[in-house]
């Protein structure tokens, strides 16, 4: 992760710290002059769009006084979207009875898992897959995203 990235961070995660959001991600793209901050953000109960409007005037506001960032740039905070993979516990439990997608490391190889999440500790993920529970550890998950049921 890169120095800009990190200080952006130290600088604005006492507002979501605050607001008892989590950040998600946040990437800096896009040329000097012309880049584009964007912030990803939410909530053990999902966020809401008034949330994001809050967030998005006081970060505006620190960026403004702190200048961060040299030139112009675009800020643009959402909440991650359904094809964000989850990484956190938290999102996980959120995710309970949720389809998933879950490619992971097993025995020195990588095997895919697709199912409905049952139930998620701290250590491993549970997915009901064609009538049994496969258990996953965490720590050897590569991916896991939302499987919409189109």
């Amino acid at each position: 992760m890169s120095s800009e990235i990190e200080a952006l961070k130290k600088l604005l995660m006492p507002v979501l710290e605050n607001a008892a959001v989590y950040l998600v991600d946040m990437e800096l793209r896009g040329k000097p002059n012309s880049q584009v901050l964007s912030i990803y953000i939410d909530t053990e109960d999902g966020i809401t769009l008034q949330q994001i409007a809050d967030i998005t005037r006081e970060f505006e506001g620190i960026l403004d006084l702190e200048d961060p960032i040299r030139g112009r740039y675009r800020l643009d905070i959402s909440s991650p979207g359904i094809d964000r993979p989850l990484t956190e516990v938290w999102q996980f439990k959120k995710n309970i009875g949720r389809n998933l997608r879950v490619t992971y490391n097993i025995e020195d190889k990588v095997s895919e898992a697709v199912g409905t999440l049952t139930r998620v500790d701290a250590q491993n993920i549970w997915l009901e897959e064609k009538n049994k529970e496969v258990q996953i550890p965490l720590k050897e998950i590569k991916k896991a995203i939302i499987k919409l049921n189109w």
